[in-house]
């Protein structure tokens, strides 16, 4: 279930510690190093509404170009002034019947993903406007949080259902120990919470697909859409 308020890396340690390391302060950090390693492969995996958020991004485009804050891994839909506009990958300017190769604001309709480049020694996700996006435009799109290490205790544990993460530590467990058969049974209980989770949170809820569908390796839903 979602949790009334985010869930800490110091709290998810007081209560799923046990199924990672015997010491509850894990001194040696397994703990920590493994419960990352489960919310990574969630992350890989599929897409989550934990993982996904609605942000006005206008504050990111500088010269039609859209670069991505760290915390962001990937811009899933984009509407300009409430207007929803097409994503396409940089090889479409090079097709037949696209727009060509264009600067940014240069004309057209479509936002180009231009996937991740060095800024300020960060590799961060950009995106360019073939349209205009003027000093008044508002822009806002939905956006897929990065996977980013959980390190200090006050650190937020996304996605935080605490029966998923259970039973993703157990699947790392039996991983490490050569068991492939139970760690794979546990990674499928992991991702069968999860599904749940997103069926009971959607109900009643007609789904659009802004976008094209993620691959997702346990069988499940493609996208959150």
């Amino acid at each position: 279930m979602a949790n009334e308020k985010p869930m800490t890396l110091a709290e998810a340690r007081a209560l799923l510690y046990e199924h990672a390391t015997d010491d509850p302060s894990d001194t040696d950090g397994t703990f920590r190093k493994r419960l990352n390693e489960v919310i990574e492969r969630i992350y890989v995996d599929g897409l989550w509404d934990a993982c996904v958020s609605r942000e006005d991004v206008t504050g990111m485009i500088s010269s039609g170009i859209l670069t991505l804050d760290y915390e962001w891994e990937a811009m899933i839909a984009v509407a300009v002034e409430e207007s929803p506009r097409s994503i396409m990958d940089e090889g479409h300017e090079f097709t037949q019947g696209g727009p060509g190769t264009q600067d940014a604001e240069e004309g057209g309709s479509l936002v180009v993903d231009l996937g991740f480049n060095e800024v300020s020694g960060e590799d961060l996700r950009q995106y360019k406007f073939l349209m205009q996006i003027s000093a008044t435009d508002t822009v806002e799109g939905l956006l897929k949080r990065r996977f980013v290490h959980l390190v200090d205790d006050a650190d937020v544990v996304r996605p935080a259902n605490m029966g998923a993460l259970k039973h993703g530590l157990l699947a790392i467990c039996f991983e490490n120990e050569g068991d492939p058969q139970r760690s794979q049974a546990y990674w499928k209980l992991c991702y069968d919470i999860l599904n749940k989770e997103k069926a009971t949170n959607n109900i009643g809820v007609t789904r659009s697909s802004p976008t094209n569908p993620w691959g997702f390796q346990m069988g499940g839903p493609t996208n959150i859409m």
